[in-house]
Formats: C-alpha cells, structure tokens, sequence
C-alpha cells in the first residue's frame, strides 16, 4: 500500500522529496526528511534508497544540516534505518557500519579537528 502510494506521486518519488530536503526551509527540509523516516524500514524503500546515486552518502553527511531540528531529524531517518531488520542485507556491511556509527555518535557529533601550535611559527 505504502508503496503503491509513493510511487504515484511522481516518476521518481525519491528525487523529489530529495529536492525538497535540500531546500533551505526548514518545514520543507524536515519534512521530506520525516517522510523517508515514515518508509525506512521498508525493505522496497531500502532498495530504493540504496540505489539512488548520492542518497546513502547524503544521508550520512552531517555538514548539509544548518539546525537543531534539521540534525534531529536526519538523525530519526538515520535511527529508523539502522534499526531496520532488512538494512544489512539490503545496503551492506559498508552502508550499515556507517550508520551505526552515525548512530553511535548522535546527532550533534562533529568530528575533532587538531591542531598544533609551533612557537614563533607565522
């Protein structure tokens, strides 16, 4: 039913909610973001995802998420899909290690960039 349903909104339902989740509106972005949750863990939307160019890397990349609500749910998207019985056959140990991590880290996590200050260096 799902299913059926995602496919009649358009010819590629999938690059259209993608569009609007990169829109810079929040109601717009969140939005399609709460709709990739709402068919994550179906193993059509899983297939789907996974064989749409750019997606999965899309959905990993924590720098494309301006706010609070953006990161919150991203992060939702990235938890209904790690704890999806199907994602590890379906997007493979490299896919699913990754979102775990994503997981495991949370919604807030930026990475550590370390720098060494050298005395009279300019």
């Amino acid at each position: 039913m799902t299913e059926s349903w995602f496919t009649s909104l358009s010819s590629q339902p999938l690059e259209l909610f993608r569009s609007i989740s990169t829109q810079p509106f929040p109601d717009l972005h969140c939005g399609a973001l709460r709709v990739f949750t709402a068919i994550a863990n179906q193993p059509w939307a899983q297939k789907l995802m996974l064989d749409t160019p750019g997606f999965v890397e899309y959905i990993v990349d924590r720098s494309v998420e301006p706010d609070k609500a953006s990161k919150d749910a991203k992060y939702e998207l990235v938890k209904a899909l790690a704890n999806s019985k199907t994602i590890a056959e379906i997007f493979g140990n490299q896919y699913y290690l990754r979102l775990r991590a994503y997981l495991r880290e949370g919604p807030y996590y930026v990475k550590a960039v370390s720098t060494t200050a050298v005395e009279g260096a300019e």
